[in-house]
């Protein structure tokens, strides 16, 4: 549509524009203009109609396929709603939204008079019914053609998949050339003795000092600056989370868990895997690391405090937890509270006492509320992360395999032992005692690998129904209020991540997930962008 402003009501030079300009990595569309490309045609426009851009260009790097996950936009929206701005300039409308609930925002707040203008390079916008219709369409088009092509780039993964080829951060110790397939590369051998040191019962710092003794790191792709000049490459070492995180991929074997599937890479006609080791040391590997787990300890206080290091001064906002003891009452009854020693902190009295914080919650977890829109907004949203869980999962059940195929081999063969040992040995009742442990074990994981396969075949249960969340809550309430000080510690840390409490002792806090994805769905107001 040709850009034609002859026909403007209202003086464009005396608004207030802000610059925003998008290019997500997370999205399909690769040949969308650079951040700097968009820039530039956006300021040229400006320059060419006399338009008032506020301050520097707001670059964001999110996908704005799903809302609620681009802190730059949301922050703008906040903003035109404050009266910074008054106006969008922006290279085109899909750079604003990819979904209905933030292109429908946009409209409500042109609705309202609070963004009195947009303008892009590439179309042209008119503030009344036609170019509002026109405008929502352009964002329903935006979110069709971001869906389906999210569809058909899943189809070619899968597709690509079947032979082999895979897509997403290359495995250490290998290149993934053009034609998606596996080669090792110069580190092959190093990341091998990595594995074989974890397997012989090494550490997993002494994992990295053996990496980084060999120069171990892996080259980013060739990108552009920040200012689209000139190209560069990073170097990657690994850290101690993600040597622990491929001690779990069962990829180094041979088998691929990717996009829901799992392909045995050494089966495959025409694809010649090399695979880094054997399919025995991963289990023996995995069966190291759960015996760590379950082994690990920590030491225990003499006297067992509720919510330690779990709540924070609200009216301070300190870093520093508040603490907690024991503090004999007026009665001269012992009882807990919770104080704020931040010197800089003006609370008056300094210290409170650990029924009111309880007694706040309560009340807010058997009294909260879910509406039916609410709960149809968090599935969608938990939805779109169902297939990265399901992933998860397969690999959680394949280092769980592992482990089971490990504690079951060495059940067989002590309980094979036991009848060429002497009566009453020593050696036979430890025997004995360990077959019976291992027995135990081989049965949790068992019936661990049983859930999770049961969770992979019926992907509703990762996430939780409204009628389980409510019901969790309002048992949660009723635990808390009558358990004893442990289960109210418990069921505090399964849902919430920290307590604040104010000078009113009234406790607010933020949720664990899934929670906090069902609570931010109830926070946005009907009739804002749903209805778009």
């Amino acid at each position: 549509m040709a850009n034609t402003y002859e026909d403007e009501d209202i003086d464009l030079t005396k608004l207030r524009y802000v610059l925003y300009a998008r290019k997500s990595t997370e999205d399909e569309d690769r040949q969308m203009r650079s951040i700097p490309d968009q820039i530039k045609e956006c300021t040229q426009l400006a320059d060419k109609l006399g338009l008032h851009v506020i301050g520097k260009a707001l670059e964001e790097t999110k996908s704005a396929k799903i809302s609620g996950r681009r802190k730059i936009f949301d922050q703008m929206v906040v903003d035109i709603e404050a009266g910074k701005y008054d106006a969008i300039l922006s290279w085109a409308p899909d750079r604003l939204s990819r979904n209905m609930l933030e292109g429908g925002k946009l409209i409500d707040l042109v609705d309202e008079g609070k963004l009195k203008d947009l303008r892009f390079p590439t179309y042209h916008f008119t503030n009344d019914a036609s170019g509002k219709l026109t405008l929502g369409v352009l964002f329903s088009i935006s979110k069709h053609f971001s869906d389906d092509l999210s569809r058909k780039v899943g189809r070619g993964i899968k597709g690509n998949l079947t032979e082999g080829k895979s897509a997403g951060t290359p495995k250490w110790g290998y290149d993934r050339p053009e034609d998606g397939l596996y080669v090792p590369n110069q580190f092959f051998e190093a990341v091998q003795q990595a594995w074989y040191l974890r397997g012989d019962g090494g550490t997993i710092d002494e994992v990295k000092k053996y990496l980084d003794s060999q120069n171990y790191h892996r080259l980013t792709k060739l990108t552009p600056d920040k200012k689209g000049r000139g190209k560069k490459q990073r170097e990657i070492r690994p850290s101690k989370s993600t040597i622990a995180t491929m001690f779990h991929d069962p990829f180094y074997y041979g088998s691929l868990v990717q996009a829901e599937q799992t392909i045995d890479l050494r089966k495959l006609p025409g694809y010649n895997f090399e695979p880094m080791i054997e399919e025995e040391l991963y289990n023996t590997v995995q069966a190291l690391g759960y015996r760590r787990t379950r082994d690990t300890s920590s030491k225990k206080r003499a006297t067992f405090y509720p919510l330690y290091g779990f709540v924070y001064c609200a009216v301070c906002n300190s870093d520093r937890y508040m603490v907690v003891g024991k503090n004999k009452s007026g009665s001269g009854k012992y009882v807990l509270s919770y104080r704020c020693d931040n010197p800089t902190c003006n609370r008056k009295p300094k210290s409170f006492r650990a029924n009111h914080v309880f007694s706040s919650l309560y009340e807010k977890l058997v009294n909260f509320e879910l509406s039916d829109e609410a709960y149809e907004r968090y599935s969608k949203r938990i939805g779109d992360t169902t297939e990265a869980k399901i992933i998860k999962i397969k690999e959680e059940v394949r280092s769980l395999n592992g482990v089971l195929t490990h504690k079951s081999r060495e059940l067989k063969d002590r309980a094979l032992a036991i009848p060429t040992m002497d009566k009453g040995s020593v050696a036979r009742v430890t025997n004995e005692e360990k077959v019976e442990e291992l027995a135990k074990e081989v049965g949790e994981l068992d019936r661990k690998i049983k859930d999770l396969n049961a969770k992979v075949q019926n992907p509703q249960q990762i996430q939780a129904t409204k009628e389980e969340f409510l019901n969790l809550l309002k048992l949660a309430s009723a635990k808390m209020k009558a358990g004893s000080a442990v289960e109210k510690d418990v069921y505090c840390r399964i849902l919430f991540l920290n307590l604040r409490v104010d000078n009113e002792k009234v406790a607010s806090y933020l949720w664990r997930e899934p929670f906090a994805s069902l609570v931010k769905a109830t926070e946005i107001l009907p009739g804002r962008g749903d209805r778009t």
